[in-house]
C-alpha cells in the first residue's frame, strides 16, 4: 500500500507497507521525506494542523491507515 500526502502543490508519495500504520506515523513520515526535498537550512520547519482526505474529510491521527484509505490515496 502506499499514499500520497500533499504539502500545498507538493506530493510526497509515502510506502506503508500493508496499512497498519496510524495516521499520526504516515504524518511524521511524509514530513521527513518532505523536508528532504526541500533545500532548507536545519532551522527550517513545518507545522501540520491535521491530515485531510481528498473528499474533505478529516482523518485521526490514531486511525490505522487500513480502516480509511485506500492503496493510492491522495
Amino acid at each position: 500500500m502506499k499514499v500520497t500526502v500533499c504539502f500545498g502543490r507538493t506530493g510526497i508519495v509515502v510506502p506503508c507497507k500493508d496499512g497498519q500504520l496510524r495516521v499520526a506515523e504516515l504524518t511524521q513520515q511524509a514530513l521527513q521525506r518532505y523536508l528532504k526535498t526541500r533545500d532548507q537550512d536545519p532551522g527550517y520547519w513545518v507545522k501540520i494542523h491535521h491530515l485531510e482526505y481528498t473528499d474533505g474529510g478529516i482523518l485521526d491521527p490514531d486511525d490505522v491507515l487500513a480502516d480509511v484509505v485506500e492503496d493510492k490515496d491522495k
